[in-house]
């Protein structure tokens, strides 16, 4: 009998050895092929751990609850997501990860804008996915045309910015193709505390005041004054359906593009465009946003992020792929090497991504790629980025923006007012939005987090 035992015993721990854990991670549909190849490098390092995917259609936010809805299992880890975070936090569907971070040598090569971008009363509900950069395109081409010099990154400030859109606007040529937000996001340059829009994340409240919501307005009008320097001003669709040309047909030609045509020196574009602006037939780079001298280098960016479900049955094993689609410098370059094997046109990269973190191993790695160096030079720098996604944290980010400060910003842009006329009564009322908000979502916030232990014993079996 006592024989009988031991082997029963034997047994089960043999199994419990070698019983893989079984983990589902959402991914978007267009990502699956891709996803599949992660997997199996991740099973380099991790055999033990099992990876099923699932499609997240048709948002992620949208597909939570659904699930929900329908008594379905979440999945343990969701790969990638640019919605509010605050939705699926505020529903207690998040798990915080603080626990698998604080020992962890891999996230000291975080940058801070990276690891505070997902916090919620000093929990870190997600980790960064990747990046993207809004940024200035220079056609270095039409620069070698201009007579101009190739300008340092760290050299490029307001100034030395301006100067160039100047020079580039010609009978011919003009300065840049649009500045549609321009003013937005300079927000976040043009002052040390503010970022899009000119909110202060510490405080969790506009400044409209005191940021850099009225020195970026000032910016944006003063460039938009200068005659024929943003082309994409000179398009009146009015005049086009009466058949009518406009200015910029007059100056470019009537079936002109002419950003593509190579008569625009510089784009407000993004690395998120880069599906398109990598088939340009010229020659160009990535800068950052132009910078004030006085306050320095300031590199807006978009978090796109990944995160674990407060459900998972496996928290750790959840963690670690999530961490290998986020920082893990193993993770990071077995990605890059999978976007790589995609090809290349007219010596570009077809595809890349940006990673959040600066470990040495990936910095050496990232800049061997068929890139734009500005890119690669921003990556180094990500220590002085500034996070600009604030509607994927902040609720109520949407109503505050959109029914309060973007009328009153028209109504700048028309001339109808000035922003030091209305910055004092326009913050107050976008603040009481926020802070209206803010109570409705931390008061789900505390009641989910009371009830995350007993979760987690329920999941874990324990009483």
């Amino acid at each position: 009998m006592r024989k009988l035992l031991l082997v029963l015993l034997l047994v089960l721990f043999t199994v419990a050895i070698f019983a893989k854990a079984t983990i589902t991670v959402s991914v978007w549909s267009w990502n699956v092929d891709r996803s599949k190849k992660v997997i199996a490098e991740f099973n380099k390092y991790y055999p033990d751990i099992e990876v099923k995917l699932v499609v997240n259609q048709p948002e992620v936010n949208s597909f939570l609850t659904a699930r929900v809805s329908a008594k379905q299992a979440l999945p343990d880890v969701i790969a990638e997501s640019w919605e509010p975070l605050s939705y699926p936090v505020s529903q207690g569907w998040v798990y915080p990860l603080d626990e698998f971070l604080k020992d962890d040598p891999d996230y000291k090569h975080v940058p801070e804008s990276a690891k505070e971008a997902f916090k919620y009363r000093g929990k870190t509900y997600a980790l960064p996915e990747r990046l993207h950069f809004e940024c200035i395109v220079v056609n270095l081409d039409l620069l070698k045309k201009l007579n101009l010099q190739v300008p340092k990154y760290e050299e490029w400030t307001v100034d030395i910015f301006k100067q160039y859109a100047r020079r580039g606007t010609t009978r011919e040529y003009s300065g840049i193709n649009q500045l549609w937000e321009f003013d937005t996001f300079m927000a976040a340059v043009l002052s040390k505390d503010t970022t899009f829009w000119s909110f202060n994340p510490n405080k969790w409240e506009f400044d409209l005041v005191k940021g850099g919501w009225i020195p970026a307005i000032k910016l944006q009008k003063e460039l938009k004054s200068i005659p024929n320097l943003v082309s994409d001003d000179l398009i009146n669709q009015e005049l086009r359906n009466q058949n009518q040309l406009d200015d910029y047909q007059k100056k470019f030609g009537k079936d002109a593009d002419a950003f593509r045509e190579s008569k625009v020196l510089m784009g407000f574009e993004a690395t998120y465009d880069w599906s398109w602006l990598h088939t340009v037939p010229w020659n160009f780079d990535y800068y950052p946003l132009p910078f004030d001298s006085k306050i320095g280098i300031r590199l807006p960016v978009h978090i796109n992020y990944t995160f674990v479900s407060a459900t998972t049955k496996y928290p750790r094993e959840a963690f670690l792929f999530a961490k290998f689609l986020s920082y893990d410098p193993r993770g990071i370059v077995a990605r890059l090497k999978i976007y790589e094997s995609e090809g290349v046109e007219k010596g570009r990269l077809v595809d890349w991504f940006i990673p959040a973190t600066m470990h040495p191993d990936v910095i050496k790695y990232f800049d061997g790629l068929r890139i734009p160096n500005g890119i690669k030079w921003m990556l180094r720098n990500l220590d002085k980025s500034v996070r600009v996604d604030m509607w994927k944290v902040v609720p109520g980010w949407f109503e505050a923006i959109w029914d309060v400060i973007f009328p009153v910003n028209e109504k700048i842009r028309r001339g109808e007012t000035t922003p030091e006329a209305v910055a004092a009564e326009t913050q107050e009322k976008a603040n009481k939005v926020i802070k209206e908000n803010w109570a409705i979502f931390e008061k789900k916030l505390i009641d989910a987090e009371k009830k995350f232990p007993q979760l987690r014993k329920q999941i874990e079996g324990k009483k």
